[in-house]
């Protein structure tokens, strides 16, 4: 039952939130966003408590949303402290990038993925990356000094997306797996929509946060939400 209460709380919480973070950065919304955070690590663990089956990827899955919600502070922080903006965005890339390992990690072990298929897209991650460097050049989109932490995050952001896609596709599209991928695929879409928005000119109207941050908490329910499903 708490899982439910939590998940439809959370949803109106987190869409409250993409809403109000639309207008602009303020410490008003970092505490919003917290609590918007938080609702999805919830509901992570209130999953876990309903599908005790699913410890390991359920605790993996709990562990990569703690580090987002920490890398989600972090970045509405850039936005408040401008003075220390370069250190709260580099907090942000690492604490997410941390979070990346966690999940990707859960997937491997929940699918005990064979070891070459792992390294397959762990080649098509960086793979990704370098497109992502091609195409931010193409669209204007200036990385400067965040270059290498950004090529970096990238990889292992793309790692959880394809790890997950491959899972969904070995499995004949099993629920668990396809609401875990859309989850992933989700929060990619954001991170290329928070791209432009950091790195980019004049992309960084209200609508554009709301886009990413719908986006992201689209994609950070439903990957909570797969650990109700494993087995």
């Amino acid at each position: 039952m708490w899982y439910y209460i939590v998940l439809s709380v959370g949803l109106v919480v987190s869409l409250v939130f993409c809403f109000s973070r639309s207008k602009g950065f303020s410490v008003k919304n970092v505490l919003f966003k917290s609590v918007s955070s938080l609702c999805y690590l919830l509901t992570a663990v209130f999953a876990l408590i309903n599908n005790p089956v699913a410890y390991t990827y359920g605790s993996l899955i709990i562990m990569g949303g703690a580090l987002g919600l920490v890398g989600d502070i972090c970045l509405d922080l850039k936005g408040v402290y401008r003075h220390h903006e370069s250190t709260y965005l580099k907090a942000g890339f690492i604490f997410f990038l941390v979070g990346h390992i966690f999940y990707s990690s859960a997937v491997v072990i929940q699918t005990e993925m064979k070891w070459w298929i792992v390294l397959l897209c762990a080649i098509g991650s960086v793979a990704v990356s370098f497109g992502n460097i091609f195409v931010s050049k193409l669209m204007k989109v200036h990385f400067g000094a965040y270059r290498k932490i950004v090529f970096a995050y990238v990889c292992f952001l793309a790692m959880t997306m394809l790890l997950s896609i491959v899972a969904a596709v070995m499995s004949g599209f099993e629920k668990k797996y396809v609401v875990l991928s859309i989850g992933a695929i989700c929060f990619t879409l954001s991170d290329a929509v928070l791209s432009n928005t950091f790195f980019g000119r004049g992309k960084d109207k209200g609508y554009h946060f709301f886009i990413n941050h719908f986006l992201y908490y689209a994609g950070q329910y439903l990957i909570a939400a797969s650990v109700m499903f494993m087995k």
